[in-house]
Order: structure tokens, then C-alpha cells, then sequence
């Protein structure tokens, strides 16, 4: 009896403990002082990015209690705080970008798509607080999911730091949901919305990955799991950020070439921070974390080398046989049919399935599956790019060549040869 009693306070502990840095990452008054830009051009003139990244290279692998690293690896963890906060950049009216640094105010950072990212930039405080006004918090999220991409092997030739931060989510609030947006740019049906929005889903950053909403034949709207039909919304969703199809292509297996999804079981990741600014997402799912952390509600790596740049996303695409299910989280997913061992935990949305139902995004698919220049190179630039549209940037703007990160260079790419690429 008392041994469960102790079992139990020590669970209660663990599900009421954010990481230390969650009243930054997560400002209670949804509001932040920024430095003025003299000071902050004058301290980005200073800062030493390699530095930067050398502290962002030990934090990666320096899994914490409050938010154990997947693999004992936060790389994929802040690829994706850098894509979410640089995706919400849109072409209609040059809206959104990681400039700025919004994703720590409202309405950004209750959005779906960023569930537990406030426990990404609440890693990342001790090294913000380290550098002081140079590093701005949109430099920040971006060159550590950038450094983290070239700590794994990724193709990296450049990242630019000056992006200016801004004092709170004034800038964010046509990209919605707030009154703003519902003024301009309403959507009645959410997964349908057009442009000016730069998504298909307010709230998330480019479209549903379970697939389409669609009106069914009862007249209510729901998820369709047909990737034919995810491959259009693709289309629309990256063309609104200006993304080409090789861009996305390369984005999208280059992004699902780490991690893994987190859908531990139906309950979801509790309050957000709207609901609660102190504790948001502590998860449902036994200890909210690790095994049962919920974020997205699908479930599972894409790869089987989850940290480590290669091709493997593309080869599997097109060499295994996928099937539709639900997983664990109550979402729809495909895993691969008839899985040996070592496949039977990997999974693809359906927005990756819609890649090998276009015609040119499949033959992008083989390419990238045959082609690691080619993939390298599209990813690079899409990369760049998508982290560097959008805000307002300081005189004193400053880059840094990926061959001068402070990583390990790997002499030849990583590339699956096990397998004959079917085409």
C-alpha cells in the first residue's frame, strides 16, 4: 500500500514539473521586452554564432528529465520548433516567418501544430540567456533546428542570423484564430480555408496530414484519408508559402527524415497554453512524456535511423506496401504491410503518402530515392528559404557557411543501398 502511494507521488511529481525555462518560453503575461535595435545591432554585431552552436551541439544531446530527447537526441525536436515557427510565412501578404520570434505569444503558440514546443524553447532558455539581446529568440529557433540538421548529417551551405523579435502576437493575429482573422479572412469550415491564409488549417501550419476535410455524405465535414486528394491540399497549402514542387518534396521527406510523431494514446496533451499559461500540454497519457507523450496524435518514426540524415523516407515510400489504420492516438496512419521487426513501428501520414499519388511529386520521390545530390541540393535551398522568409531583419544581419559549424563532417552522404529502388 504505502509502495503505491510513493508510485503515485512520484507520478503526480513528474506530470507537475515544466522545464525551468517555461516562464520564458511561455510569458504569463503574453508579452515580452525586446532590446532596443541599437542595442540589438550592436550585440548581433558581437555574438558569436559559432559559439552558439557549439552550446546548442551539447544541449542536443543532454536529455532532461522534464523532456527526455527522444533516442537521447533533441535534434529532431528542434527541426521541427524551426519549421513550425518558419512556416507560418505566407506569399499573399508576406505574413508570418520565424522573424519575430511570435511563437511564444498568442495565438502561435495554442496553436495544434505546436504542442509541446514549449518545452523545445524552454531547452533552449539557458543558451538565450547566455548570449543576452544579440541572440534574438527567431535566431534562436531557427539556428538550433538548423544546427541540429547539420549535427546529423544534413546538408546545410548557410544560416543568417538579425531577425528582429517582437514584443508579443499583435503581428501573428490575422494568421489566426483571433477576431482579426475571422474579420478577413474567415474560414467557416476549418481545413478548408483559402487564401490570404497561409494554411488549409488554422492552427496548423500547412495542412491536415491525416488528409483532407471534406463534406461526407451525411453533410458533416471530416477527415478523408485519401492521399490523391492530400496531394492537391500539398500543392495549394506550399504553394502559399512559395514553395515549388521539388521544395516541398524535399521539405517533407527532408523534415520526416527525423524523429517520429507522438500519439501515445486517444486522451491528447491537455490544456494549452490559452487554457493554461503555467503548465500547458502536461498530456493524458501516464506521465505526458517520453513513450506517452501525445503532440500530434499519430504515432511513430518515419525512419529507422531517426537521428541521422539519408534517404530512407523516399526508398520506403516506394519500396514497402502501406496500409491505412488508426494508431494508437485514434488518428489515422499507414504502416508498412506484412513488416519485418524492424519496420513494424515505422509510419507515414498521409500526407507522405500523397507524394507517390502525383505524378510529379512521384517522380521527384524517385529521384530523391536514386539522386542524393539532387535531394541534398533541393533541401538546402528549400531550408534556407523556408527559415529565412518573412520579418524584419537588423543592418547588422550576419551569416555563417555550414562548412564553418563546429559538427563533425561526414565525407559521403548517408544513403540506403540495401535495397534496389523501384521505379
Amino acid at each position: 500500500m504505502a509502495r503505491a502511494l510513493l508510485l503515485a507521488l512520484m507520478l503526480r511529481g513528474s506530470l507537475a514539473s515544466p522545464c525551468p525555462g517555461i516562464a520564458y518560453s511561455v510569458p504569463p503575461q503574453n508579452y515580452y521586452v525586446v532590446p532596443e535595435l541599437p542595442v540589438y545591432d550592436k550585440s548581433l554585431k558581437e555574438l558569436d554564432l559559432k559559439a552558439v552552436v557549439a552550446d546548442m551541439q551539447k544541449l542536443f544531446l543532454d536529455s532532461q528529465e522534464c523532456w527526455p530527447a527522444d533516442w537521447g537526441h533533441y535534434g529532431p525536436f528542434f527541426v521541427r520548433l524551426a519549421w513550425h515557427c518558419s512556416g507560418t510565412w505566407r506569399i499573399t501578404d508576406g505574413r508570418g516567418g520565424c522573424a519575430g520570434g511570435r511563437q511564444r505569444f498568442e495565438p502561435e503558440r495554442s496553436w495544434a501544430d505546436n504542442t509541446n514546443l514549449d518545452k523545445a524553447r524552454a531547452l533552449l532558455w539557458p543558451i538565450k540567456s547566455k548570449f543576452g539581446a544579440g541572440l534574438s529568440w527567431g535566431d534562436l529557433f531557427t539556428l538550433a533546428g538548423t544546427a541540429a540538421i547539420k549535427m546529423m548529417g544534413g546538408p546545410i551551405t548557410e544560416y543568417c542570423a538579425g531577425r528582429i523579435d517582437s514584443p508579443d502576437g499583435t503581428e501573428s493575429l490575422d494568421l489566426g484564430p483571433s477576431e482579426e482573422q475571422r474579420k478577413y479572412a474567415p474560414c467557416a469550415i476549418n481545413g478548408t480555408c483559402q487564401r490570404p491564409l497561409g494554411s488549409t488549417t488554422v492552427g496548423l501550419i500547412y495542412l491536415n496530414p491525416e488528409g483532407p476535410v471534406t463534406k461526407q455524405p451525411d453533410g458533416h465535414y471530416d477527415v478523408d484519408p485519401d492521399p490523391a486528394k492530400s496531394a492537391k491540399d500539398i500543392r495549394d497549402a506550399f504553394g502559399r508559402m512559395g514553395m515549388n514542387d521539388s521544395q516541398t518534396v524535399a521539405l517533407i521527406g527532408g523534415g520526416h527524415t527525423f524523429g517520429k510523431s507522438h500519439g501515445a494514446c486517444p486522451e491528447g496533451p491537455g490544456p494549452a497554453p490559452n487554457q493554461d499559461v503555467h503548465n500547458p500540454w502536461p498530456g493524458k497519457c501516464g506521465t505526458g512524456k517520453g513513450n506517452d507523450t501525445f503532440t500530434s496524435g499519430m504515432e511513430g518514426p518515419w525512419t529507422t535511423k531517426p537521428t541521422e540524415w539519408d534517404n530512407e523516407f523516399f526508398v520506403d515510400l516506394l519500396n514497402r506496401s502501406w496500409e491505412l489504420i488508426k494508431g494508437p492516438g485514434g488518428h489515422w496512419q499507414w504502416q508498412v504491410k506484412n513488416a519485418v521487426e524492424a519496420e513494424k513501428k515505422l509510419m507515414r501520414l498521409t500526407s507522405d503518402m500523397a507524394l507517390i499519388h502525383d505524378d510529379i511529386y512521384q517522380a521527384l520521390v524517385q529521384e530523391f530515392a536514386l539522386n542524393m545530390p539532387a535531394y541534398e541540393r533541393a533541401f538546402d535551398e528549400a531550408w534556407f528559404k523556408l527559415t529565412t522568409n518573412g520579418g524584419r531583419w537588423s543592418q547588422e544581419k550576419k551569416c555563417i557557411k555550414g562548412e564553418d559549424f563546429p559538427v563533425p563532417q561526414r565525407s559521403t552522404p548517408r544513403m540506403r543501398y540495401d535495397d534496389p529502388i523501384t521505379v
